[in-house]
């Protein structure tokens, strides 16, 4: 990092700054993407208490054998650290366009089904 005139910028003095901008946009995606992950696993361990059924077949039998909580934690956690490390690897032509399916698809299998799921169970108890 360089400083200019006291303020601190996230580029060397030789780069330029429209080169540093797929780098933060990358950042962004692996947080958009760490979001999505916590938010499917707390849905899906309070929708598991809520009595609707987990699609994922190698999930239910690791909640079998390891129950609900710690096998979230472990296939989140699992999935957060491959995001870390496929983060760490900004210049790469497939990381981008990675991050980009995985939200895409997190978003499309997780957030809007759980929120609809979590819509229909509120209206039925009220």
């Amino acid at each position: 990092m360089s400083t200019q005139s006291g303020v601190t910028q996230p580029w060397h003095s030789g780069e330029s700054a429209p080169r540093l901008i797929p780098y933060l946009l990358i950042y962004d995606l692996f947080l958009l993407n760490l979001t999505l992950q916590l938010f499917d696993g707390m849905a899906t361990y309070v929708g598991i208490q809520l009595g609707v059924r987990e699609a994922n077949p190698i999930l239910v039998a690791t909640f079998q054998r390891l129950g609900t909580g710690p096998s979230l934690l472990l296939f989140k956690a699992f999935a957060c650290g491959l995001l870390f490390l496929l983060s760490r690897r900004p210049g790469h032509r497939l990381v981008l366009p990675t991050l980009v399916l995985l939200a895409l698809t997190h978003l499309s299998l997780s957030l809007v089904p759980w929120s609809i799921t979590f819509a229909r169970i509120w209206i039925h108890l009220h």
